[in-house]
């Protein structure tokens, strides 16, 4: 069995790393990619422009410090995955015969809001495309899935806020589009606790002698706003 398991960041000890492929692994579940780890040295802290009015734009602003990738294949199959600071992301699998594979990304930043609460808007401006493809005269199987998603997390792994953008299964759907959405949340940011703000990004496909398959999801851009209100 060939398997590939990476990350743009490292990933600390086995032990993560077997938790990463078992979890990730298996399943499509509307909580994937939420595990994220991001250091405390790397969080932002809202300066005074915002705490006077001025909304805060990302990646105009600063690039994005949550910038995570995974991949994993076995059998006749491959899969990709990358992510850049700069508001791009991108994953891909494939398979045939015995094949199974699926690629991850999540994008994004974690903020703490020092030691005042601020009440905010936040706006992710997200402009992506996917794609779910099989051989001809084969029919999609209820392994094969994309989905993309944000979501607002807590330090205290809360997840305060969650809105899938794409999500497919069978018989449910188109297997291609492309367009801009922009959904919007009221968010509290309380006193010294950190929050995630992240787009994720997830495709999963399985082959068989009959058929191959192959799914894509590509952010062309993400744009991160946050005003306060």
């Amino acid at each position: 069995m060939l398997m590939t398991l990476s990350s743009n960041r490292a990933i600390v000890g086995w032990v993560a790393f077997v938790l990463l492929a078992a979890t990730s692994g298996c399943g499509g579940g509307a909580d994937f990619g939420e595990s994220i780890v991001v250091p405390a040295e790397r969080h932002a802290r809202f300066g005074d422009g915002i705490r006077q009015g001025k909304a805060l734009v990302l990646p105009a602003e600063m690039s994005f410090n949550v910038t995570d990738a995974q991949r994993y294949s076995q059998g006749d199959a491959s899969a990709e995955a990358s992510v850049e600071d700069s508001g791009k992301a991108r994953c891909s699998a494939s398979a045939q015969a015995d094949g199974m594979s699926w690629a991850e990304f999540q994008l994004g930043h974690v903020f703490t809001s020092g030691e005042q609460a601020l009440d905010a808007t936040v706006t992710f401006d997200v402009t992506y495309r996917y794609n779910l493809s099989v051989s001809e005269d084969a029919g999609l199987s209820p392994a094969d899935m994309f989905a993309l998603k944000v979501y607002i997390r807590d330090s205290r792994r809360r997840v305060l806020k969650r809105m899938m953008l794409a999500d497919w299964e069978p018989a449910k759907g188109p297997t291609a589009w492309s367009g801009t959405q922009s959904p919007s949340f009221d968010v509290t940011f309380e006193p010294d606790v950190a929050y995630h703000l992240v787009l994720a990004g997830r495709v999963k496909v399985g082959g068989d002698a009959d058929r191959s398959t192959g799914a894509e999801i590509g952010v062309d851009s993400l744009k991160l706003t946050v005003a306060p209100r």
